[in-house]
């Protein structure tokens, strides 16, 4: 904040500071205000996702709200960082973050007087405040953007979300395309697998009582392997700087048992070969909830190939929003600021999508350095 207001016309410092950590606007109003406009630039898209993805601030103390010891994904390891869930739109090239949800480790929601004293909202009365997990987070988000009329066709998200039974089992519930990504050893049968409770074999013993299935399950990276190579399609997933980006693409329609409930659930599995720079193939996998013939083998592929954009949309709000570059502890100031930042995106999303015809190349860094160099300058008329 002191080196915007050495910048910024007619600002004050303690102004700025109680705008951020004060003030009693909503920030969920930002939000939705970032998402719902967000949703009409896409509106004449074919194919607009929603995207999830969590994302680590480092940070010092103990102080700062929901800071702990925990996974930091921009270093890779276990630090102290607080972290969030975030959701963006992404439609072709274009991508903008709209909405987040900080996530609030059980050594603080487990103590009220800490909570409090970092702003985070009360429980009501006779409520006891739980901790939510990433999915849990993520599918409050989902249903909340569902809620608003978000404009959306499908959901995209990595194997944190993709490997939940749960996850899958409510946005089906929501009535939601998903496309979500898996991780390598998941288990999937290729045929519909008989779900019973065995019958009890002796005397002795407690009747059985725990489903099981018939058929053997197979990882899904050793499906993968068996693939016959004709049966992979050449895909074009999109354009870049350096060409068109191509893969090999194939899905099959394969079925997940969670190993506890007594029925099944049916499935296409997607799986993409990509190259790395020495020419080495890269498996991804993913699984989707969409019916079978309803989407052709290219259509899928590349909607599980825009998660790509979630990962741009961080990389931007961090090198050109300073989404990681605040100064602040409380609960309301953390909201605030995430606001400020994905209003600032969509600003940019707004002129890149503008200028596209004119300027296709626009970038995050050009439309911030334009706005660096003619607006803000104090003395510019």
């Amino acid at each position: 904040m002191e080196r915007m207001v050495e910048r910024v016309i007619d600002s004050e410092y303690y102004q700025m500071q109680h705008f951020i950590s004060e003030s009693p606007w909503d920030a969920r109003a930002g939000f939705d205000r970032v998402a719902a406009d967000t949703g009409k630039l896409f509106a004449y898209h074919d194919r607009v996702g929603l995207l999830i993805d969590e994302s680590a601030h480092k940070k010092k103390g103990k102080e700062s709200v929901g800071v702990s010891r925990q996974y930091c994904g921009t270093i890779g390891k276990v630090d102290n960082c607080q972290v969030a869930v975030y959701a963006a739109l992404s439609a072709d090239k274009y991508y903008g973050l709209i909405d987040t949800a900080l996530y609030l480790p059980e050594e603080w929601t487990s103590n009220e007087a800490r909570c409090k004293k970092a702003g985070v909202p009360a429980m009501p009365k006779g409520v006891k405040r739980v901790c939510k997990s990433k999915v849990e987070l993520a599918f409050d988000m989902i249903k909340h953007q569902t809620e608003l009329g978000t404009w959306f066709h499908f959901v995209g998200a990595d194997g944190l979300y993709g490997n939940s039974y749960w996850f899958q089992s409510e946005l089906d519930k929501l009535g939601v395309l998903f496309v979500l990504d898996i991780h390598s050893d998941q288990y999937v049968y290729t045929e519909p697998p008989i779900i019973a409770i065995p019958n009890k074999t002796g005397i002795k013993g407690r009747n059985p009582s725990r489903f099981k299935a018939t058929g053997t399950p197979v990882k899904v990276r050793e499906l993968a392997q068996n693939v016959a190579e004709e049966n992979w399609e050449k895909i074009c997933l999109r354009q870049t700087g350096k060409g068109d980006l191509k893969c090999l693409g194939y899905i099959q329609k394969v079925y997940l048992w969670d190993g506890q409930s007594s029925d099944y659930m049916e499935r296409m599995l997607v799986l993409r070969i990509t190259k790395d720079k020495d020419g080495n193939r890269e498996y991804k996998y993913a699984i989707s909830n969409a019916r079978d013939e309803e989407f052709t083998t290219e259509e899928l592929v590349q909607m599980q190939s825009q998660r790509y954009f979630v990962e741009r949309s961080f990389q931007d709000a961090k090198q050109e929003a300073g989404m990681s570059q605040y100064q602040v502890r409380g609960w309301l100031a953390w909201h605030h600021h995430m606001a400020m930042v994905m209003m600032a995106m969509h600003f940019i999303l707004s002129e890149k999508m503008l200028f596209k015809d004119k300027l296709p190349l626009l970038s995050a860094y050009d439309v911030r350095e334009i706005m660096l160099n003619i607006y803000p300058k104090k003395g510019a008329t």
